[in-house]
């Protein structure tokens, strides 16, 4: 028989998709709201494991752990994971400790790390293998989530795909409406859909971009195999490769937005599924800013009115603690900004109910979106509203329209690299660069300035070796934070650095990705100034470094056949090569332009226009490639002028 998990925490929606996502890996999983619900459902179970969030209504989880703890064996045995949306104090890890933890897991956790947590906490045997439970699964496309949009509505569905830093591909359905949204730790990068009135010359048309004759002529060329829509429009010198780049944008977008509307329907999330033929979507904007947009500007209105007038009319609207956007940017425009800063006061909902629409989508946008949260009057101190909440949202605050940083700049890598191997070097103190007499204010200001400039999100657009170095660096400053966040905290760390301790992890791994994401920009750098010698050197190294970044290898495989063009067998490795790294970097545009280049000199222009194509499909606005296929179309055009002219003699 499969073990049973309770999963207890007042987020029903996050319980929705643990429980779904438990049940799929073959488990047995019970839910329940506030503490004492926990603690009846406990012992009506009697589960394998126990799954709870530390602040929790009633009865906060340290109080249902100790409760357990107190049960007659086995049942005080049972293994537990807390799971919390705040930082882990020295006090509460020392509680934990107390009680038999299995794990102390802080908010938003990764599914898969979720998932692997649960199978080592019911381990008995090996590390992969639950009791009972169905053996671990290689092919992580067949695993899946499904579940319908009126029990999961699409804004909380795309919340805590973020937060659980979800791959894969999102499928969602509403009668014969199909689109496939593709997930990228969590963010949604992609969409592809199956209505014909979404086809780019619709869009185009409706934009007033292009008139009726011109859709019509463009979808006769696209009949006969000249290409992409926007590749001919941009053929037929209606729009340039820039106007094209940014309507494929705005169909993307549009796309997306569409799935807020509806009523009803279907999803299914398949973890490490791939989408074909996908629209990237921008990645300039955090998910938040996307759900606000989208409830905002299409959620059905009723939905809304229905879901606020269920709650407590006395609750009242404070900011969550709820880290997913604490230090992300969100673009608000004024009306929702001065909304938002309404909400540090801790306004009763009644009172936000009798407000007109914008009021009711922006609020419903913000709960769904945890930036802010519903607390009944008595969790409601006018301390905690003047100090806590205040302070966080002032936070949110001055994230909004916040500086935002472009990840196609290179300077970013730079930036980033250089925290790295700096935070490496010093202790705590050094990594928040505060003095070792500094005051709670001075740490907390110092930290929350580091985490808006290195949070992982904000770089989720660049590489493996890039993110994996934001990770490193976020994490360094969220565990300086935690082991200087009170003066005892601080006091015991300077006892600790007296006597030679360290507290660091050795990490091995980032330390490869700092030295190979060195050598791929010392690479790039040579590459410009035509010296291959140099380039291939360092690209070499950054490969050896870190062999799974496939942009390493594509740049590695592109300079060695610059540096031998015309060799057969080094034509014949850089195309296997090429293709290995798209395998490697499946959401990046490069591997395809680079194999692009070399058709080009290989003089195979079918297969080179085909590369080009992908390399359009993986990024929409990728100019070269854009170029490239204009050069191409503007050349079969010539040709058959010059054919229809010689067929006049």
């Amino acid at each position: 028989m499969p073990p049973t998990v309770l999963c207890i925490d007042d987020d029903r929606t996050l319980c929705q998709i643990i429980a779904k996502s438990l049940v799929a890996e073959g488990y047995n999983v019970e839910t329940a709201h506030d503490g004492e619900a926990g603690m009846r459902a406990f012992e009506a179970e009697r589960p394998d494991l126990v799954l709870l969030d530390l602040l929790l209504p009633v009865r906060d989880g340290f109080d249902v752990l100790g409760a357990i703890r107190s049960q007659p064996a086995p049942l005080s045995k049972t293994p537990a994971l807390l799971i919390s949306g705040c930082s882990k104090t020295p006090d509460y890890e020392k509680r934990a400790r107390e009680l038999r933890v299995s794990g102390f897991l802080t908010k938003p956790v990764p599914l898969d790390q979720l998932l692997g947590h649960v199978r080592r906490a019911l381990n008995s045997g090996g590390p992969d293998e639950p009791v009972g439970a169905e053996p671990a699964r290689d092919d992580t496309a067949a695993l899946s989530l499904e579940g319908s949009l009126s029990d999961l509505r699409f804004p909380h569905l795309l919340h805590h795909m973020h937060g659980m830093r979800a791959s894969g591909a999102l499928l969602v359905r509403c009668g014969k409406r199909r689109k496939g949204i593709q997930l990228r730790d969590g963010r949604p990068v992609a969409i592809r859909s199956n209505q014909v009135t979404e086809c780019l010359g619709n869009l185009l048309v409706r934009m007033g971009r292009i008139d009726e004759p011109t859709l019509k002529e463009s979808l006769r060329r696209m009949k006969r195999g000249e290409g992409l829509q926007g590749e001919i429009l941009v053929a037929m010198e209606v729009l340039s490769e820039e106007e094209v780049s940014n309507a494929l944008k705005v169909q993307a977008e549009s796309k997306l937005l569409e799935i807020f509307e509806w009523p009803d329907g279907e999803f299914e999330l398949r973890r490490g599924g791939r989408l074909k033929g996908a629209n990237q979507l921008a990645m300039d904007s955090n998910p938040a800013s996307l759900i606000i947009d989208g409830v905002c500007s299409r959620f059905p209105l009723e939905v809304i009115d229905a879901d606020l007038a269920a709650r407590p009319s006395d609750a009242r609207v404070v900011a969550g603690e709820s880290p997913f956007y604490l230090f992300q940017d969100m673009t608000l425009d004024p009306i929702q900004y001065g909304f938002l800063e309404r909400l540090r006061e801790g306004v009763a909902l009644g009172d936000l109910l009798g407000e007109g629409e914008t009021a009711r989508r922006m609020l419903y946008g913000l709960l769904a979106t945890e930036v802010v949260e519903l607390r009944a009057p008595a969790e409601v101190s006018p301390e905690t509203v003047e100090v806590d909440a205040a302070a966080a949202a002032r936070e949110r605050l001055a994230a909004v329209h916040g500086p935002q940083l472009d990840p196609a700049e290179e300077g970013i890598r730079s930036e980033l690299a250089v925290m790295a191997e700096t935070m490496r070097k010093v202790d705590y103190f050094g990594v928040l660069g505060v003095g070792r007499d500094a005051t709670d204010a001075q740490v907390r200001a110092s930290y929350v300035d580091l985490a808006k400039r290195t949070h992982p999100d904000r770089y989720s657009g660049l590489g493996a070796a890039v993110r994996q170095l934001a990770e490193e660096v976020f994490g360094l400053v969220s565990q300086a934070n935690e082991a200087l966040v009170d003066a005892r905290s601080r006091e015991a760390y300077r006892v600790e650095l007296a006597q030679g301790k360290r507290l660091q992890e050795e990490m091995d791994e980032a330390r490869r990705a700092l030295g190979a994401e060195k050598q791929f920009q010392k690479g790039i750098a040579a590459l410009r100034a035509r010296r291959h010698q140099a380039a291939l050197e360092a690209f070499r190294e950054a490969v050896d470094l870190f062999p799974s970044e496939g942009e390493y290898l594509a740049y590695l495989a592109y300079t060695t056949y610059l540096d031998s063009p015309e060799d057969r067998e080094v034509q014949k490795k850089t195309v296997t090569a090429l293709r290995k790294s798209a395998k490697l970097a499946p959401d990046s545009e490069k591997p395809f332009l680079l194999l692009g280049q070399v058709f080009k000199g290989m003089d195979r222009p079918e297969n080179a226009e085909k590369m080009f194509l992908l390399a359009v499909q993986q990024k929409a606005d990728c100019l070269e490639a854009l170029r490239e296929l204009r050069l191409i179309n503007l050349r079969r055009e010539k040709q058959k002028g010059l054919v229809r002219r010689l067929l006049r003699r």
